[in-house]
């Protein structure tokens, strides 16, 4: 039977714990799995996040400030089977988790560092006030990017991204923001997802001191930003 590849925004919301069991678990294995197979693509670790509790996950994928988008091969013929069940149900084949937005001013003087509301633990969990966003520059972080080695080369990268910034646009718009900015840290020495990021619209930022390795990873990293065009309504 033929199968399709779908990208799927995981919902903060379970209809029963059964299901939120389901989904940490499916995320827990994922990401653990990118962690220990590209160690050098993170700026964090197997040997931190396998410690995790149940709840740390439950967190991460509850976070207000985060959505967070899986790809999963399906049946083609599944159209009756919701998403949520979607991604409880089949293997996570990549991932990747938008942080945002925060608010940032509207004339760009800030876009080349747009990490700097996210440095800080706390701010990674805490939602911006829709009102402090209007007319501003929407700002937002794309972070744990992966597709598991068996999957790669099928075009779920691209999939992965494009459907991230489409969600940045669609909510910058709706929150009347000016304009919109994703950026995003990765490996150095990745010059394949270099590529793949510059394809889909990226351009790379000058470094930051600033950002350096967390959790003991000292991985050199370089700095790659989007400008996201938005529909302007009259108002």
């Amino acid at each position: 039977m033929a199968s399709e590849t779908k990208v799927i925004h995981v919902p903060r919301e379970w209809p029963s714990p059964t299901f939120g069991e389901r989904l940490c678990q499916r995320y827990k294995a994922a990401r653990l799995r990118a962690l220990k197979a590209d160690p050098q693509a993170f700026l964090s670790t197997y040997d931190r996040e396998s410690k995790f509790d149940d709840a740390t996950w439950v967190q991460r994928l509850r976070n207000p400030l985060s959505n967070t988008f899986v790809a999963i091969r399906t049946e083609a013929d599944s159209a009756d089977i919701s998403e949520i069940e979607h991604v409880s149900q089949n293997e996570w084949l990549g991932m990747i988790v938008l942080l945002g937005p925060k608010a940032f001013p509207a004339d760009g003087s800030e876009s080349q560092t747009l990490w700097n509301p996210f440095l800080q633990p706390a701010s990674h969990t805490e939602a911006a006030d829709p009102l402090s966003v209007v007319d501003s520059e929407a700002a937002y972080i794309a972070v744990s990017m992966f597709v598991l080695p068996e999957a790669r080369r099928q075009g779920i990268g691209r999939k992965l991204i494009e459907t991230s910034v489409e969600a940045a646009r669609v909510e910058a718009n709706s929150m009347r923001v000016l304009r919109a900015n994703i950026g995003l840290w990765v490996e150095a020495e990745n010059v394949s997802a270099q590529k793949l990021y510059e394809a889909c619209g990226f351009r790379f930022l000058s470094d930051d001191p600033a950002l350096t390795g967390a959790h003991g990873v000292k991985t050199a990293q370089v700095f790659m930003g989007r400008l996201v065009e938005l529909l302007h309504v009259k108002r």
